[in-house]
């Protein structure tokens, strides 16, 4: 979604092209990560801190959440971030690792409704929190 963005702002290199061609479905992550460092050189963008990735992750993560477009399974794993040294979230690690051992060793890894609205509270938190930064 980023390269197609780049793309109607007028930035149309090669790489960003070559992203925007690739399909969000299946494109495999390590892929994606290798085409986002291209476009990411060839826009001569410098690598974010440690902390602003955390950061940017955490409210992709959240937002996917929210819409639904990743399932409370996955999103309740990815969340686990927020522990990252350096972290300004990492307090909430223990509200992730609940949820996270809920999820496996109560519910056998499938998330129930109780555990998908608590997840989307946690991600409803967390945007909150980031947009206040």
């Amino acid at each position: 979604m980023l390269a197609c963005d780049l793309l109607v702002a007028g930035v149309n290199g090669d790489a960003v092209v070559a992203l925007a061609a690739e399909s969000v479905r299946t494109l495999p992550v390590q892929d994606a990560n290798r085409c986002l460092a291209a476009v990411t050189a060839e826009l001569s963008l410098a690598e974010p801190s440690l902390a602003t990735a955390v950061e940017l992750i955490t409210a992709d993560t959240c937002e996917r959440i929210l819409d639904r477009s990743i399932p409370a399974e996955v999103g309740t794993h990815r969340l686990y971030v927020v522990g990252h040294e350096g972290s300004p979230l990492d307090d909430l690690l223990p509200a992730v690792a609940a949820l996270a051992g809920r999820l496996e060793d109560d519910l056998g890894g499938r998330a129930d409704d109780d555990l998908r609205s608590r997840l989307d509270a946690l991600a409803r938190t967390i945007l909150s929190r980031l947009a206040r930064q």
